[in-house]
């Protein structure tokens, strides 16, 4: 099975205000699968959910306040900590794929690598909004997911080092807004390579996380 030629079709989905469109022919708009005859599986990316201090917001905070009390005359530090992203990922075998072995078996997937690359979007005028180096890291275990099966996984969003990393030049009262494109990959059964892309957009500047 190791020789298999079968391809993985990759499914491009844009999680901001509605779905972007793919950037290749093979692979269709919108989330949808095509590619070539021989293609066995359509991995997308269902959902990017920014997730901030238990709360969902693609708010980046990048710079830690301190937070003023009723009851005290000293201030304590803001929560500061790493914007995260639960990420939601399906494995849908294409038309003509099904149950068994051979060129046409559904296969399962295993996902290993991630990187995110970051872009502006829109910058205030007179704002300094800095480029941001893309982040490549590796999930702390592999993800597998079974033929028809899809997972939740939790990676970085925006981490500490890249708020430093824009607090350093950045303006931190205008709010840019920028998206952030994951690429994750890794195998199906017959050793292909997979790689599937998605994107989310958010604003970062100084947000008041302060406990009311």
């Amino acid at each position: 099975m190791a020789g298999h030629l079968g391809l993985v079709a990759l499914g491009l989905l844009g999680i901001t205000l509605g779905l972007l469109g793919c950037d290749s022919g093979s692979i269709g708009g919108s989330g949808q699968c095509g590619g070539a005859s021989d293609a066995n599986a359509c991995v997308q990316i269902d959902t990017i959910q920014p997730v901030y201090l238990g709360q969902t917001t693609s708010n980046v905070d990048a710079l830690r306040d301190n937070c003023a009390t009723a009851t005290s005359t000293t201030s304590t530090p803001e929560p500061f900590t790493d914007h995260n992203a639960t990420i939601t990922i399906t494995n849908a075998p294409l038309p003509g794929v099904g149950p068994g072995v051979g060129p046409t078996a559904e296969t399962t997937v295993t996902l290993q690598d991630f990187s995110i690359r970051y872009t502006l979007n829109a910058c205030p005028a007179g704002a300094t909004c800095p480029a941001l180096d893309t982040l490549a890291a590796a999930p702390v275990s592999t993800v597998t997911i079974p033929a028809r099966g899809s997972v939740t996984i939790t990676l970085p969003f925006v981490p500490l080092a890249k708020k430093f990393e824009y607090a350093i030049v950045g303006s931190l009262s205008a709010f840019p807004s920028y998206t952030a494109t994951y690429t994750i990959t890794g195998t199906d059964t017959f050793h292909n390579t997979v790689s599937v892309r998605g994107s989310a957009q958010f604003t970062i500047g100084d947000f008041d996380n302060c406990p009311r």
